[in-house]
């Protein structure tokens, strides 16, 4: 029973073919032990009958609003859903995954008790065989110390990772027709709080799936390519703070992705990947005093520019797969 002395609670979930997925997502949504709740599903143009499924929940509960419309990507379908909301509060929920049944009420109780703009909380994900692996935030990351957690990747970029006033999205849309688009928007939801909250507790289920876009050599430079958009924009707002801290905390966390995508290249053999990835550290490094890079990353850059970083790379990638395969010989043999 809706409570409208509540204050309103708006949830966007985008979706697109996620038929197998939508009904325990929803299940999840309004089995919230918050009732008064604003749910929009936004059908990004499904060739699969997400968008009947869509339509059949919202004639069993009245809180559920459709928006039917042309595909245009996840960032489109968001930002649609955020643009028809009316909630004080707003959470951003992927179709394929599951929230708790106490989340919104735990998040509304923590901003209304600390008077946040926002707050985040940890998720468990889940494979397909359906093993979880719990992350917790640190629940002493609070204000000016998340947003730099963020800005340096100690904690991911999630959106879906916090709830926040409606009022935050405020001029701020996800990059439509880009990838990684959570990176280029979280920290801007994130700094904009004038205070902001973390509850310890994994109160999302983020759903990982095979054929991912970075198991794609193609489509996995694509995203590096809008992720690094996404970092050169960050660094750029960073330096309009005029904080030297957060340039160098943004710096450091892009310089980290690319060393992390040129040893999973030089893994798969992606002479394409090797290159873009190669070229694209050459001219950031160029561009960044390396005296401001910290810890792994300075001795990594070092190594890049010398040439030695290569070879590493694909002896402990070797390593790995020889390993790998010894156990899998082992676990035949004792059966």
């Amino acid at each position: 029973m809706m409570d409208e002395n509540q204050p309103l609670v708006s949830i966007v979930i985008p979706a697109y073919n996620v038929s197998d997925y939508l009904d325990e997502c929803l299940e999840s949504v309004v089995s919230q032990t918050y009732a008064n709740l604003e749910i929009v599903l936004v059908d990004d143009g499904s060739t699969d009958d997400t968008g009947v499924k869509c339509d059949a929940w919202a004639k069993k509960d009245i809180r559920i609003r459709v928006l039917h419309q042309k595909n245009g990507g996840l960032s489109a379908a968001r930002n649609a859903g955020i643009l028809h909301c009316n909630g004080e509060y707003l959470l951003a929920l992927d179709s394929d995954d599951r929230i708790k049944q106490d989340l919104v009420r735990k998040c509304v109780s923590s901003l209304e008790d600390s008077s946040a703009d926002l707050v985040h909380f940890g998720y468990s994900s889940i494979t397909e065989s359906g093993a979880h692996v719990n992350n917790h935030p640190d629940p002493e990351a609070e204000g000016d110390e998340l947003l730099l957690l963020i800005l340096s990747s100690k904690l991911p970029s999630h959106s879906w990772q916090l709830l926040c006033k409606r009022g935050l999205y405020d001029g701020i849309l996800f990059p439509e027709g880009r990838k990684a688009e959570d990176v280029a928007t979280t920290y801007k939801l994130i700094s904009r709080a004038d205070n902001s909250v973390t509850i310890p507790d994994c109160l999302y289920e983020y759903r990982t799936r095979k054929g991912s876009i970075l198991s794609n050599p193609e489509k996995a430079v694509q995203y590096y390519v809008d992720e690094l958009l996404a970092f050169r924009e960050m660094i750029q707002w960073a330096k309009a703070t005029g904080l030297a801290e957060y340039v160098r905390a943004v710096q450091n966390s892009m310089v980290h992705h690319l060393f992390f995508h040129y040893k999973t290249e030089l893994a798969a053999h992606s002479e394409e990947g090797i290159e873009w990835v190669s070229n694209q550290l050459s001219k950031e490094l160029r561009n960044i005093d390396s005296n401001s890079l910290e810890g792994a990353e300075k001795k990594k850059a070092a190594m890049f520019r010398n040439g030695s970083l290569a070879f590493c790379y694909r002896f402990g990638n070797a390593l790995r797969k020889t390993a790998k395969q010894l156990l899998r010989r082992i676990r035949r043999v004792s059966k």
